[in-house]
C-alpha cells in the first residue's frame, strides 16, 4: 500500500469514527445524540426539541417515584453510552444522580433543569436552606424555561442541529402559549373558596401557584415517609374545616395514597388523580399532563 493510501485509509476511519461521537451524524442525516434523562417528563421536552437528531431516552420506567427509585445495573449501560444527561436537580432524584455521576464518560454535561432555570431568574420556594420544592415543571412558566436550558444544551453539544432544534423549541413554545390560554379558561369560573388542594405529597406548590390554588393539606412532605394516625386525623379534620370537596392523588404513589384514600372516606369526600413526576399511556407528554391537571381540578373542586 502506497503512503497516500495509507493516510487515506487513516483519515477515513478517524471520520467515522468522529461520526459515532457527540453530536455526529449518520448517513441518512439523523445525528446521534444520545441524551438520557431522569424523567419521562423531560424525555418527552428534549423529544420535542430534538426531534429526530435526538434519540432520547429515560431512566425511570412509568410509574417509578423519582424521589426514591435507583437505577438498576442494566440502565447503567445507557448512562455510559450518554452523550448529555439531563435530570432536575434540588434533591429531585438523588438514587439516579448516584448512578449517573460516577458511570459517565468524561465530559458529559449533566444538565440540571430546575437549577438552571431558577440561575435564570425563576423565582424559587425557598426553604432556610435555599430552594426546597423541586417540582418547578409544574408550571408553564417554568417550563419554558427547561426548554430554553434543553434547546442551548442540545446547540452546545450539537451545533450543526442549531437551527432544528431553535425551529423546534419555537413551536414548542407557542404550543405552551396555547396551553396557558387553555389552562387559565379552564379555571376561570372556579370559585375562590374552592381553589384548594389536598395532596399525597408537596408536590403541587409551583402548580399552585401558577393556577392560582393554594395547598392546605398534604400526606407526607416527601415520598416514603410514613405518616402517623395523628398526622391522617389533622388531614381529616383540617379536610372538613376547610369544606374541601375533593382530594388529589397521584398514580405512581401507593402507601401515600392509601392513606389519602382513607381520610377521603372518612371525610366523605371524591378522590381525584394530579400527575406530577411521571407519564403514562393516558398523560402522554407534558402538555397532556398541565391539561389534564387542569380539566382535574376543575372538575372536582368546582362539583
Amino acid at each position: 500500500m502506497t503512503r497516500i493510501a495509507v493516510l487515506t485509509a487513516v483519515a477515513l476511519v478517524a471520520l467515522s469514527l468522529a461520526a459515532c461521537g457527540t453530536g455526529g451524524a449518520r448517513e441518512d442525516g439523523a445525528a446521534t445524540v444520545k441524551a438520557v434523562s431522569t424523567i419521562s417528563v423531560f424525555e418527552e421536552i428534549v423529544r420535542q426539541i430534538g426531534g429526530d437528531r435526538v434519540d432520547a431516552s429515560s431512566l425511570l420506567p412509568a410509574g417509578a417515584d423519582p424521589h426514591t427509585y435507583e437505577p438498576t445495573p442494566g440502565q447503567v449501560r445507557a448512562v455510559t453510552e450518554a452523550d448529555i444527561v439531563f435530570a432536575n436537580g434540588l434533591d429531585l432524584e438523588p438514587g439516579a444522580l448516584k448512578v449517573i455521576e460516577p458511570n459517565l464518560p468524561g465530559g458529559t454535561p449533566v444538565v440540571k433543569l430546575a437549577e438552571e432555570a431558577i440561575d435564570a431568574g425563576f423565582p424559587a420556594q425557598e426553604g432556610e436552606d435555599g430552594p426546597t420544592n423541586p417540582h418547578l415543571w409544574l408550571s408553564v412558566d417554568a417550563a419554558r424555561e427547561y426548554a430554553r436550558t434543553i434547546r442551548n444544551a442540545l446547540t452546545e453539544v450539537d451545533p450543526e442541529g442549531a437551527v432544528t432544534y431553535n425551529d423546534n423549541y419555537e413551536a414548542f413554545l407557542n404550543r405552551l402559549d396555547d396551553l396557558a390560554e387553555y389552562v387559565e379558561g379552564k379555571l376561570a369560573s372556579l370559585p375562590t373558596e374552592r381553589r384548594k388542594l389536598v395532596t399525597t405529597h408537596d408536590a403541587f406548590a409551583y402548580m399552585a401557584d401558577y393556577m392560582g390554588l393554594e395547598v392546605v393539606g398534604v400526606v407526607a412532605e416527601s415520598p416514603g415517609q410514613e405518616p402517623s394516625a395523628s398526622d391522617v386525623a389533622n388531614l381529616v379534620r383540617s379536610i372538613e374545616e376547610l369544606g374541601v370537596p375533593a382530594v388529589f392523588e397521584e398514580p405512581q404513589l401507593g402507601a401515600e395514597a392509601s392513606v389519602l384514600e382513607r381520610a377521603a372516606e372518612d371525610a366523605g369526600i371524591e378522590v381525584c388523580t394530579l400527575y406530577s413526576d411521571a407519564l403514562d399511556d393516558d398523560v402522554p407528554t407534558y402538555i397532556d399532563l398541565i391539561r389534564h391537571n387542569a380539566e382535574e381540578v376543575a372538575r372536582c373542586l368546582s362539583e
